[in-house]
């Protein structure tokens, strides 16, 4: 369950930001742009590539090559409105974040990856949030308008939303698991200690 909520958030989200980007595409010119691109597709694709390495446990190769062929499509569609040079940053930054995060995901224990993968998704969120009010500012004092509290308030419960969402699946997770090690026949357990 967690694997799915951590699944949709970042495809939700990044797919949001790609259209926001898509929108303001002349707003966000020069390094602004290569910054928004770069820093979107190094966290999204680290999340994407942990999520591989926890699916494909024991194959770091598999879940190498599926991270870094994601994070290289998400890459391209995060910067290629923006130019091909802010299009080749997006997608190195995501190429990059895809193996570290391939690797992270296959060096944890079988099945003890709940406290790496909250943290990654805070992690994200965070950094999602705070790019999407970058854009926002931009966008606004592009359009002259009066600042609005509004936007402000949006993330904020967008973050607290997602963030209790995340936590809820980690809690739910953690007990499951908890609840099957605890059901187990004596005899496996007896089995386990004897070996100690």
């Amino acid at each position: 369950m967690l694997l799915i909520i951590s699944i949709l958030i970042v495809l939700g989200y990044t797919a949001y930001l790609i259209c926001k980007i898509y929108f303001n595409t002349d707003k966000l010119t020069g390094t602004t742009g290569m910054i928004i691109v770069m820093s979107l597709g190094m966290v999204s694709s680290l999340v994407i590539g942990l999520i591989s390495g926890i699916v494909y446990n024991n194959n770091l190769t598999t879940s190498t090559m599926i991270a870094v062929i994601s994070s290289l499509i998400v890459g391209y569609f995060l910067g290629n409105k923006l130019g091909l040079l802010v299009t080749i940053e997006g997608m190195v930054a995501a190429l990059m974040g895809s193996m570290m995060g391939a690797m992270l995901g296959v060096m944890l224990p079988s099945g003890k990856y709940q406290i790496m993968l909250v943290f990654m998704d805070f992690l994200y969120i965070i950094v999602a949030s705070l790019i999407f009010l970058l854009i926002s500012n931009i966008v606004r004092k592009s359009s002259d308008k009066a600042p609005t509290i509004i936007n402000s308030y949006t993330l904020i419960s967008m973050m607290v939303i997602l963030s209790v969402i995340v936590l809820i699946a980690a809690f739910y997770n953690g007990n499951y698991v908890r609840k099957q090690i605890d059901d187990r026949p004596v005899e496996s357990k007896m089995y386990e200690h004897s070996h100690h």
